[in-house]
Order: C-alpha cells, then sequence, then structure tokens
C-alpha cells in the first residue's frame, strides 16, 4: 500500500452497522472476548444479539491449543456454546497439519515449549515429546512457559535448537496480546520471531495464514448454505492476523481498537482513538480493514 494514499475508513462507535450488512460473523476471541482473564464489559450482550438475529458465528482464535480446550476456558467465564456455533484454534489446524502429514517434519519427536497446559496438543498421536534438545526432530512451539517470560529467557535454549538445525513449528503466530489492565504478555510469535533471526526455519499455523481462514470458510458452509462470502465479516484487534488474513481470503474485516491497539492508542475502553495515529499505525501495517469500531458492543 502507497504509505501517501488517503485512508477513508469509516469509524464506528458500536457493531451495529457492521451487523445489519453481515450474514456470517468470523470472531477474534483474545482482544475481542476477553483478554486472556476477564471478559470485556459487553461481550455477553452483544453475543446475545447476534444469536438473536440468526447469525451463524465461528470464532477463530490463534489459541496453540486444542479447540475443546479453548471452548473448556470460554464456558467457565460465561461464553457457553449456546453464543456461537464453532470454535476453530491455530493449535488444532497445527495438530491436525502435522498428523495427516500435510506439514512434514523430519521426524516423530518433538522438543517442546510452552505452557504446560498446552503440552497435550500432540497426545494420541505418533509423535513424541523429548526433554533432551538433542534427541528431538522438531520445536513444538505454543508459546513462553510462563506469562510472565521475556525472549531472552529462552536465547541459550533456541542457540541449542539452532546449533541443531531443528526446524520450529510454532501453533500461535500472535506476538504478543494485552490484558484489559495495559499488561502485555509475550506470546509464540515473539520466540518464533527471535528463532527465525537466527537462521531457523519456523512454520506457523493460524491467523493470518490461509489454512485457518479456509477452515472457517469450509464450517459456514455446513452451517448455513448460500452465504454471500461478500457478507462474511471478521472482526479482531490484529492487523498482522485478522485483518491480514481476512485480505487474502477476501472477506470483510472490521478492526477492533480495545485490544492490542489501545496502548499504543493510548485510549481507554470505548475511548474514540485518534484518526490520524489511527490511520498511521494502519499504514504502517500495509493491511487495510474495511471498517473499525472501538468495542465489541452493539448498541452504546
Amino acid at each position: 500500500m502507497n504509505k501517501k494514499r488517503k485512508l477513508n475508513i469509516p469509524i464506528y462507535k458500536n457493531l451495529s452497522s457492521v451487523i445489519e450488512n453481515s450474514e456470517a460473523l468470523i470472531l477474534d476471541i483474545w482482544g475481542v472476548l476477553w483478554d486472556g482473564i476477564k471478559v470485556y464489559p459487553e461481550a455477553l450482550v452483544t453475543l446475545n444479539e447476534i444469536k438473536k438475529l440468526d447469525i451463524p458465528v465461528i470464532l477463530l482464535s490463534n489459541a496453540p491449543r486444542r479447540a475443546s480446550n479453548v471452548e473448556r476456558k470460554l464456558n467457565r467465564v460465561g461464553i457457553d456454546k449456546s453464543l456461537y456455533n464453532e470454535i476453530i484454534s491455530s493449535g488444532e489446524i497445527c495438530r491436525n497439519e502435522l498428523i495427516s502429514k500435510r506439514h512434514q517434519v523430519p521426524g516423530n519427536n518433538y522438543y517442546f515449549i510452552g505452557l504446560n497446559e498446552d503440552r497435550d496438543l500432540l497426545n494420541n498421536s505418533s509423535f513424541h515429546e523429548v526433554k533432551e534438545i538433542d534427541k528431538a526432530n522438531f520445536i513444538l512451539l505454543t508459546g513462553p512457559r510462563s506469562f510472565d517470560d521475556k525472549v531472552v529467557k529462552y536465547s541459550e535454549e533456541l542457540k541449542s535448537c539452532r546449533k541443531r538445525n531443528l526446524p520450529m513449528v510454532s501453533a500461535n503466530p500472535d506476538k504478543v496480546v494485552i490484558r484489559q489492565n495495559g499488561e502485555i504478555v509475550i506470546c509464540a510469535g515473539q520466540l518464533a520471531k527471535y528463532y527465525s533471526n537466527m537462521g531457523g526455519f519456523v512454520k506457523e499455523f493460524g491467523k493470518p495464514h490461509e489454512e485457518i481462514f479456509l477452515e472457517a470458510l469450509k464450517k459456514f458452509k455446513s452451517l448455513k448454505i448460500n452465504i454471500d462470502k461478500n457478507k462474511i465479516s471478521i472482526i479482531g484487534d490484529g492487523l498482522e492476523t485478522d485483518i491480514a488474513g481476512g485480505n487474502i481470503v477476501g472477506i470483510n474485516t472490521v478492526l477492533v481498537t480495545s485490544g492490542i491497539l489501545s496502548q499504543e492508542l493510548n485510549t481507554k475502553y470505548k475511548e474514540m482513538p485518534d484518526k490520524e495515529l489511527l490511520y498511521k499505525i494502519i499504514k504502517r501495517s500495509k493491511f487495510t480493514p474495511d471498517a473499525v469500531v472501538i468495542s465489541f458492543g452493539i448498541n452504546s
């Protein structure tokens, strides 16, 4: 995109206009529905309103775990299965690609980096976790081992992996997420970038890559016949993930500013961002949304 090009993206206080023009919705989870700990204030009300309108909803997440695990987490915070039709997670896509061998790795032994709760990603498969780097055929990355960790903590470990030329398979392209309190948490994408900068081979699964979006479009076909692709919208807070992926597959894209961008925009929840600063961030990313909303609300 030409940086000198004038942008003219509508910025809405709520989702009413988006909903009116949508036959189906793909929703991000982190940064739209919750921040990993707390549900955003209007999320449940909005999901219920969308349900009343009989609009099919697919949750599309870069969570590096099985979709069933994501469902259990959401259920615990009140986002139950009645409020959406399907969950597709980057972890599930990663697992399926490896097990089906659509993505080739040089062997079945993997060295795992991630939260303990995500260790089961390749359970009940031909793959096996090994504790020693020199016994591994590849790295399976789901993120840091603690939300408090920084990239530097993994420097020596990743150098050892690089010396053995281990390919890295990452189940989450996200680089960071931001809590509602402003706390920044690094994700697998930061570690993958570090490894790639060392010269290591990295294969990522999830948004913005095409596989996960095509899976969502396939699910819609099984849920409702004859959905107009031009009436499918993705609502997400990530320019380089949600908006980029939506651009790739040619669906409508709606950027929420209350998530990952809130810190750079210096906005509180439901606060209108500075338009020039927002446009500057969008131009820098090179991924242009069709619309912007300040929160996942429908009536405010």
